[in-house]
């Protein structure tokens, strides 16, 4: 049985981002732990708001992945005597939903400036992502099905085998982001030109996907402040403002059902877009996890920016580039910017609303989107001041 879909209108524009910092730059940083890491994204984040530390009265460590950052020695090390304190998973796929839980908070006045602080040193510490049984049963395990990368090529797989396209065709997406990248200083595969030939002389992880289908790996640190509507007025930038979310958890359909998806990315869907007013035309700039490339034909589905089994045509003749008609991850995204789980990305849709990416620039946005993956499907919907 379904939920029923809660309105949760009452923070639809009360609430808005006001400030954005990251770590110097992103790839391999050695010289910081994951503290001094949050401890410079914080500080870039204050002086771009135009805030101090004592303005901060609530705080959420979402940690990422490699040396573990509880909320309580974040609070400690940064200095913060906050009112609201709280941990967040790391999980990627909870990226957006904890976008619902900043505007929460903020809009009820349990805080008034709120910092959300995502700090990842998975480079420098040599994570690995997959094998052993990760994200998979033993029994899954035993056939070679060990990392979340093996889940996304089997539904790619399949979906190819009924709708058909190509794998050409699905390449256009890492060629858009790379494309992105090199367009973005802080970018890690900046100065890595990717074509079509070279994306299918890329070797497999997993048929259908190649090494350039998947996220890389590297050190990061993201800091985003919120505060509501009002107060971001007498801000030092311009504010962006939450126009609408949805979300929906279902673990029934963790990666595979007979709709790829469908069901979920349409209640989602319909949840931000009553929010914020708006259809799938005003979206200037859009976003979506992009743990692997593969997530985006079904989530342009989902959320019926083209019809089922398009996808793969949808995304040809660079429609996903800046310039084009649907720019998507404008900042190269988790495959060529930096993988963040989300929030690198979170930083891109405000900067992008502020008109502050240069040459990536998309002209005159207003609206931009972002889609999270389930089984936690999420999404939002930011507006420019």
């Amino acid at each position: 049985m379904v939920s029923p879909i809660i309105d949760t209108a009452n923070y639809s524009n009360q609430v808005a981002f006001v400030g954005v910092g990251t770590t110097d730059r992103y790839g391999t940083i050695p010289e910081l732990d994951a503290f001094g890491m949050a401890a410079q994204a914080f500080k870039n984040a204050l002086d771009d708001c135009g805030l101090t530390r004592d303005d901060i009265d609530g705080l959420i460590v979402g940690t990422g992945t490699g040396q573990p950052t509880p909320y309580d020695q974040m609070v400690n090390m940064l200095g913060l005597r906050p009112r609201v304190a709280l941990p967040y998973t790391n999980s990627g796929r909870l990226s957006g939903p904890s976008v619902t839980l900043m505007a929460s908070l903020v809009a009820s006045g349990a805080c008034n400036n709120l910092a959300f602080i995502y700090t990842n040193n998975a480079r420098t510490a040599r994570v690995r992502f997959g094998g052993g049984d990760e994200g998979t049963s033993a029994i899954n395990a035993a056939y070679g099905y060990t990392s979340p990368g093996a889940a996304a090529a089997m539904h790619m797989q399949r979906y190819m085998s009924y709708f058909g396209g190509t794998q050409e065709q699905l390449g256009a997406i890492a060629v858009a982001e790379r494309k992105h990248a090199s367009m973005n200083p802080m970018a890690v595969m900046r100065d890595r030109p990717l074509t079509i030939e070279d994306y299918m002389n890329g070797r497999y992880i997993a048929e259908p996907l190649r090494i350039f289908d998947y996220c890389i790996i590297n050190d990061a640190s993201i800091v985003l402040i919120m505060s509501t509507a009002e107060r971001a007025k007498s801000m030092k930038k311009k504010p962006v403002y939450l126009a609408g979310t949805g979300w929906r958890s279902g673990y029934s359909h963790y990666r595979f059902d007979d709709e790829w998806l469908r069901p979920a990315y349409q209640s989602v869907k319909n949840q931000a877009f009553k929010m914020a007013g708006i259809t799938n035309k005003d979206v200037d700039v859009l976003s979506y996890y992009d743990a692997f490339s593969a997530f985006l034909p079904f989530m342009l589905e989902g959320f019926d920016f083209c019809g089922q089994g398009e996808a793969l045509d949808f995304i040809q003749g660079g429609r996903i580039q800046v310039g084009g008609e649907l720019p998507v991850n404008t900042s190269g995204g988790h495959l060529s910017e930096t993988y963040v789980q989300g929030r690198g990305i979170m930083a891109e849709n405000i900067r992008q609303l502020r008109g502050e990416c240069g040459e990536r620039q998309v002209k005159d946005a207003e609206f931009a989107m972002f889609m999270g993956t389930t089984p936690d499907a999420s999404s939002y919907i930011l507006r420019r001041d």
